[in-house]
């Protein structure tokens, strides 16, 4: 899975979008956000189109 969700150099891919309790996390502390017990982590690809 993690091949999906990362790059080559280890970083969250651009259209992959991670929610800690409906944050966005990079908004918060990118990847080094905590998730308290009970929080739900939704990973979310995007989707463009028209």
């Amino acid at each position: 899975m993690a091949e999906r969700l990362f790059d080559d150099a280890g970083k969250l891919r651009r259209f992959v979008n991670v929610f800690v309790a409906d944050e966005d996390i990079r908004f918060l502390d990118g990847l080094s956000t905590p998730v308290a017990e009970g929080q739900t982590v939704s990973i979310i690809p995007a989707v463009a189109g028209g």
